[in-house]
């Protein structure tokens, strides 16, 4: 969609300015490096192309451990930071002492007012968390974790060790769970394991009441020895209602933070037999969607590895890829768990740089106070549509005296190149019929001094008439202006989570998304088309009137599929502006009769 406007705006903008002078009446992600050497070697061979029966052998690569933070208030999100009764930043979670296991398998449930955590001491993984302010869309509390995890055996925060044996048996291992209260707002659960003979794990996972924010550690032996773990997000990241796409923005994919730059790779992109991984100084790492995110931050790790995969999925006779995200941090104590929605005032309000999950793009500066302004005008209406609607009408009037000069400008040129355009005729006529003597005579440099004069005697008359012809181009202005406020709207609604499932009236349930009936885009076209032909009434050639008539019918194709709020805010737009030329055609008129009583 991004790239059908950018089409269209490009196009509108050579179509004017070669308008302009034919008739004078009238954002690639760069390249990475390639992936570093695999995490382990039992996750090259054996996860990225596995299918449903070898999914529970696939092998794993690594994460790290997690950290403490406040559960600050209100925003959704905790700032980092050092809570009272969270562990010391250097502490290790703490192993079990001989062997320790849980007589059978047992399900966990965490339920703040923010989400839902439903997790299975089997492994000590997650197996649902449900966001229970958002919908999905079968209208039901949105679960992050995809239904392909539990069939591909790599579901959240699963362990990933470079020894195969023990791996294994860590996903097989019954944990031992206990469940505490910290400052009687956190939730702390933890999962411990032994087989007694070397092999141990140990997963704390912490749960504020108030945040989207969790607190990860975990810690493992294997042969005696202390290991770091990879901790796995997988597979895929919530129920995909399409197909990943990097033309439409959506779908998952896997991004990072290195470097003060972020990098992200769709699906697609990520084929079976080629993972795609960085190495050094990852910030943040993870999965996400259009709207939502599961991203590992990592605390006290000078070097991070973050590894993303396709896994293969048949279902229905359909063969499917998943991502499946692991991150290692080797000597990294503890590490943030962000799981929620891509809000822009929760993300900053972390502290952690997640707010570069949303990119506002290259009018970033006109996009993010339009967004801004577009939820404090929703505050008081309580309809994003509407405030659309609204916020356009005072962008068109911080517009107005410079759009009514242009265009008054460009009509008063208009009407004095219909009185001038009989003379201009003549002339071309005259020197038509120059040109094609010379022709005969086969003078090439003749006619080329024939064309010439012509220009000379034409440029003579429009001073003579005190028509300046470069004139018209001033109407381009008020369209180019426009453009980026139009670019910023358009990542507003395709990026910013207040929109999603936002409803205006009647038809148009979803402004994030386009309209489902091509309603709104044909009314568009309609007031664009009005415009135009109040724009180009005083044009006297034909042939010209034509060429403007094509710009409505180009935009209505363009914008058939993109957001309904951005279509909206077009149309509001255009039935403005027909008001607007109704007052500029009335004044250049009174300025004619003016001067022809004078």
């Amino acid at each position: 969609m991004e790239k059908r406007l950018a089409i269209a705006i490009g196009l509108c903008v050579a179509f004017m300015l070669f308008w302009s002078w034919l008739f004078p009446s009238a954002k690639p992600q760069p390249q990475p490096p390639e992936a570093p050497a695999a995490i382990d070697a039992a996750a090259a061979a054996g996860a990225s192309s596995g299918d449903v029966a070898g999914a529970g052998d696939t092998a794993k690569t690594g994460p790290p451990p997690a950290g403490s933070m406040s559960t600050g208030p209100g925003a959704g999100i905790a700032a980092p930071g050092a809570a009272a009764g969270m562990p010391a930043a250097g502490r290790p979670a703490i192993l079990a002492a001989g062997a320790i296991a849980a007589q059978g398998e047992e399900e966990v449930v965490v339920e703040t007012p923010l989400i839902t955590v439903r997790m299975t001491n089997k492994g000590a993984r997650v197996t649902s968390w449900v966001l229970k302010e958002y919908r999905d869309g079968h209208d039901t509390p949105l679960d992050v974790v995809s239904p392909a995890a539990a069939k591909l055996g790599r579901q959240p925060l699963d362990f990933a060790l470079d020894d195969a044996t023990a791996d294994g048996a860590l996903r097989e291992a019954l944990f031992q769970v206990d469940r505490s209260t910290e400052e009687g707002t956190t939730t702390v659960l933890t999962f411990r394991w032994s087989d007694g003979a070397g092999t141990a794990a140990t997963k704390v996972l912490r749960l504020p009441a108030a945040s989207y924010m969790a607190e990860l550690e975990t810690a493992a032996e294997v042969g005696g020895r202390p290991v770091t773990p990879g901790i796995v997000w997988g597979a895929g990241f919530e129920q995909e209602q399409v197909e990943a796409s990097e033309s439409t923005g959506v779908g998952t994919r896997a991004v990072l933070s290195m470097g003060g730059k972020i990098e992200q790779r769709y699906q697609p992109a990520i084929k079976p037999d080629a993972p795609w991984g960085q190495e050094g100084g990852i910030a943040w790492a993870g999965l996400e969607n259009k709207y939502f995110a599961a991203i590992f931050v990592p605390q006290g790790a000078a070097t991070v590895r973050a590894r993303a995969e396709s896994l293969r999925l048949i279902e229905e006779g359909r063969e499917h890829f998943h991502l499946v995200f692991t991150l290692l941090a080797p000597g990294a104590t503890h590490q943030h768990l962000f799981v929620g929605p891509k809000d822009y005032d929760v993300l900053k309000a972390s502290g952690l740089g997640l707010d570069g999950l949303l990119n506002f793009g290259f009018f970033g500066v006109i996009a993010k106070p339009l967004f801004y302004a577009l939820k404090f005008v929703e505050g008081y209406l309580g309809n994003y549509g509407w405030a659309i609607v609204v916020l356009t009408i005072g962008i068109r009037l911080v517009f107005f005296p410079f759009m009514h000069t242009s265009q008054l400008k460009m009509r008063l040129v208009q009407e004095k190149m219909k009185s001038v355009q009989p003379k201009i005729k003549a002339l071309k006529d005259h020197y038509q019929k120059l040109e094609r003597k010379e022709a005969q005579k086969g003078g090439a440099g003749a006619r080329a001094k024939v064309r010439q004069k012509m220009n000379e005697e034409t440029m003579r008359i429009y001073k003579e008439e005190g028509v300046n012809p470069f004139a018209s181009m001033s109407g381009c202005l008020p369209l180019l202006a426009q453009m980026p406020i139009l670019y910023g709207f358009y990542t507003i609604l395709t990026i910013a989570i207040e929109l999603r499932h936002a409803p205006f009236m009647l038809w148009v349930r979803d402004l994030s998304v386009k309209d489902p009936y091509w309603v709104t885009p044909l009314l568009m076209g309609a007031t664009m088309l009005i415009q135009q032909m109040m724009t180009a009434s005083a044009i006297a050639d034909p042939a010209q009137r034509r060429m403007m008539y094509l710009m409505p019918i180009m935009f209505t194709w363009f914008f058939i599929n993109l957001p309904a709020g951005l279509v909206l805010y077009w149309l509001v737009n255009n039935l403005l502006g027909i008001v607007q030329q109704y007052f500029v055609n009335k004044e250049a008129d009174n300025r004619q009769q003016v001067e022809a009583a004078a």
